[in-house]
C-alpha cells in the first residue's frame, strides 16, 4: 500500500534509521534537525543498533582543524627525532558512522573538509611538514540544532541524501520498532538485485525539478532510497510505495517551491454521431503512459501543508539575511579561534604554543648537530643528558582570532510637513515593525528625525526596543524639510560607528522634497544643491543604505538622491506599513 501524507511520523523516522544504515556514506548521510532530547537520543541509538556499531563518534563545532584532519604528533616526533604523523578524527571513523554536533554553527574550513570527505572518500593532507592520503569514507549524521536564524550550511547538506525533521515529535509519537540488525543484513544482500524501471527514474526527476532543486544530488539520492526501500521491504523492484518514500525523506525537504500541476483540459463537447458511410474520426486521446501515472501518484504524496511551509522557510531566510550581524573582522587578541599562522609575536599577536612546537619539532636533529658539541647537551643531576628544544623565528605561530562586529541600523525619518500629509503613519508602522526585526537579531538602533530647520537624534544606538518604540511614537509632523542637515547628521554617525569597529546601514523614508539649505534658509534650489552635495559626502564612507520614496506620486528627486547615494532606491506609491516592511527587508538582503 502507498503510504500517503498520513503516515505517521516515527514511521519515516524509522525508515530513515534503516535505509542510512543500510546505503551508508552511498547517500552521504542525514541531516538531522531536531532539538536536543530523549526522542532525538532513542533515534541516534536505533541507528547504532541497526549499523551494529558499538557507539557513535561525535565532530565537535570547535574541533580544531589538526584534530579533525591529523598532522604531525609532536610527542612522538620529539621521542623518534624525525616526523611521525598522527591520525585525524576523519580517518579514525572510516567506514563508520559520525555525528556533526551543532551542524548548524560550524565553521567553513571544517564544512569544507566534510564536503571534501563526502565527495571523494579521500583526504589529502599537507600540513606540518606531513604530505599523505588517507580513506575517510564516513556516513555523516548533521545534528542541525538551530533556531529559526541558524541553519546548516547548504554546501553540506546538499550530499546529504536523507533529511529528517524531527522539531515537532515528542516521546509520545515514538512507536514500535520496525526493523532489526538481522532486516538490514538480508536487505544488503538483495539490494543489488532490485529493479527501478526508467519510467519511475523519469518521474522522480521530474518532479525534482518541478519542486525548483537545482542540485542533482538529491534526485541521486532519492534513486538509492526507492531501491534501499524495496530491498527492506523483500521486494526485487520499485513500487510506488518506494517512490513516496523517496519523495518524502529526499526530495519534499529540499523543495523551493511548489510544482507545476497543469489543469486538466476541458473534455470536448459531444459530436453527433456519425452515419454509416461515414468513416469514425480518429481519436486522440492517448492513455497516460507510466511515467505520468507515476507523477500523478506522486502528486499525492505532497502535503497539506507544503506552501505554507515553503513560505515559512523563505520568510526564516529572509530574515536571516535582511539585517545580518556585522561583518567580520580578524582580531589579534579577542573573538573566535580560527586556526594559526607563522607571525611576528613582536607586533602583539598571541603565541601558539602548541603550534609553535609542532613546526620546531621535525627539525630539532639537524638543529643539534648543527650546534657545538659543547652546547648541544646539559648534564643534570641524574647523570642522563638534556635535550633541550631550539625554537627560532621561522617557527613561531600566532593564533588567528575573528571576530564578528556589532551591527547598527538607524532609520532617518522625513517628518516634515509634506511627508506628514503622504505617508509618516505607514513610514512610522514600517520602522516599528524593522525595530522588532532587529531587536531579535541583537541589533543597535537609532533614530532621526528631520523637519523645520534642523535634524535631531532622537535616538542614539541602543538595544532597548521599548525606548525605540516610545521616541518613534512621539515624533510630530509638519514644517519644512532639511534633507541635508538630516544627511550631515547620518554621516556623523556613521563615522562615529565606524570608529568604534560597528558595521551601520540607514534606511530613509522621505519623499525626496528638500527645500531647507545648509545655513538654515528655506530656498528649494539650494536646499537640493546642499543636500546632494552631503548626499555625495555620505556616499564616500563605509556605510551603505536604502532610500525609501514614500511620496504617493513618486517624482525624480528621490531616485537622483539614492544615487547619489550609491543606495538603493524603492518607490512604494500604494504600500501600507507591512509592504514596506517586506520591501525594506527584500532590499537589504
Amino acid at each position: 500500500m502507498v503510504e500517503t501524507d498520513t503516515t505517521p511520523l516515527w514511521t519515516d523516522a524509522e525508515w530513515a534509521a534503516a535505509l542510512i544504515a543500510l546505503l551508508g556514506h552511498s547517500v552521504g548521510g542525514v541531516h538531522l534537525r531536531s532539538p536536543p532530547g530523549p526522542v532525538r537520543d532513542y533515534w541516534l541509538e536505533r541507528v547504532r543498533h541497526l549499523s551494529g556499531q558499538s557507539h557513535l563518534r561525535k565532530v565537535p563545532a570547535s574541533i580544531p582543524e589538526g584534530r579533525l584532519l591529523g598532522g604531525i604528533d609532536l610527542a612522538a616526533t620529539l621521542k623518534h627525532g624525525r616526523p611521525v604523523a598522527e591520525t585525524g578524527l576523519l580517518e579514525e571513523c572510516d567506514r563508520q558512522m559520525v555525528i556533526a554536533a551543532m551542524a548548524e554553527r560550524l565553521p567553513r574550513n571544517s564544512v569544507h573538509h566534510l564536503c571534501t570527505a563526502l565527495d571523494s572518500g579521500r583526504i589529502a593532507i599537507a600540513r606540518d611538514g606531513v604530505e599523505r592520503a588517507c580513506s575517510v569514507r564516513v556516513t555523516l549524521i548533521a545534528q542541525d540544532e538551530g533556531t529559526e536564524e541558524e541553519f546548516a550550511h547548504s554546501a553540506l547538506t546538499d550530499r546529504l541524501g536523507l533529511a529528517l525533521d524531527m522539531t515537532v515529535m515528542g516521546i509520545h509519537d515514538v512507536e514500535d520498532e520496525i526493523f532489526t540488525h538481522t532486516d538490514i543484513k538480508r536487505a544488503l544482500a538483495r539490494i543489488e538485485r532490485v529493479v527501478i524501471t526508467q519510467a519511475q527514474q523519469s518521474a522522480l526527476t521530474a518532479l525534482s525539478l518541478s519542486l525548483g532543486i537545482g542540485s542533482p544530488r538529491p534526485t541521486l539520492a532519492a534513486l538509492k532510497v526507492a531501491r534501499g526501500s524495496a530491498a527492506l521491504r523483500g521486494d526485487d523492484a520499485v513500487t510506488e510505495e518506494d517512490i513516496a518514500r523517496a519523495l518524502r525523506l529526499c526530495l519534499l525537504p529540499k523543495a523551493e517551491r511548489l510544482p507545476d500541476i497543469s489543469e486538466t483540459p476541458p473534455e470536448p463537447e459531444s459530436e453527433p454521431e456519425p452515419r454509416e458511410d461515414s468513416e469514425p474520426p480518429p481519436t486522440s486521446e492517448q492513455p497516460p503512459s507510466e511515467e505520468d501515472r507515476l507523477l500523478e501518484a506522486m502528486m499525492t504524496q505532497l502535503p497539506e501543508g507544503l506552501l505554507e511551509q515553503l513560505q515559512s522557510r523563505a520568510a526564516r531566510l529572509r530574515q536571516s539575511t535582511a539585517g545580518s550581524a556585522g561583518a567580520q573582522h580578524r582580531h589579534q587578541q579577542r573573538g573566535r579561534p580560527t586556526g594559526a599562522l607563522r607571525g611576528d609575536h613582536r607586533r602583539g599577536g598571541r603565541v601558539n604554543i602548541l603550534a609553535t612546537l609542532r613546526a620546531a619539532a621535525p627539525w630539532q636533529p639537524i638543529r643539534r648537530r648543527q650546534e657545538a658539541p659543547d652546547s648541544s647537551e646539559e648534564t643534570p643531576r641524574d647523570g642522563q643528558p638534556l635535550r633541550k628544544i631550539e625554537i627560532r623565528s621561522d617557527d613561531i605561530h600566532i593564533t588567528r582570532f575573528q571576530q564578528r562586529r556589532e551591527s547598527l541600523t538607524l532609520f532617518v525619518v522625513d517628518a516634515s510637513g509634506s511627508a506628514a500629509m503622504q505617508r509618516l503613519a505607514e513610514a512610522k508602522g514600517a520602522v516599528e515593525l524593522l525595530l522588532a526585526d532587529c531587536y531579535v537579531r541583537r541589533d543597535q538602533v537609532a533614530l532621526i528625525a528631520f523637519r523645520n530647520e534642523t535634524a535631531e537624534l532622537l535616538l542614539p544606538p541602543t538595544r532597548s526596543l521599548v525606548r525605540a518604540k516610545r521616541a518613534l511614537a512621539a515624533l510630530p509632523g509638519g514644517g519644512a524639510t532639511p534633507m541635508a542637515a538630516a544627511l550631515d547628521l547620518t554621516r556623523d554617525l556613521a563615522e562615529r560607528a565606524s570608529k568604534q569597529g560597528t558595521t551601520m546601514q540607514y534606511v530613509i523614508l522621505t519623499d525626496g522634497a528638500a527645500n531647507v539649505s545648509r545655513d538654515g534658509t528655506r530656498n528649494r534650489e539650494a536646499g537640493t544643491r546642499d543636500a546632494l552635495t552631503a548626499a555625495r559626502a555620505l556616499a564616500a564612507g563605509p556605510s551603505s543604505g536604502l532610500v525609501i520614496d514614500t511620496a504617493q506620486r513618486p517624482q525624480p528627486r528621490a531616485r537622483e538622491l539614492a544615487e547619489s547615494l550609491r543606495g538603493t532606491y524603492i518607490a512604494l506609491p500604494k504600500a501600507d506599513s507591512q509592504t514596506l516592511n517586506r520591501a525594506i527587508r527584500a532590499a537589504r538582503s
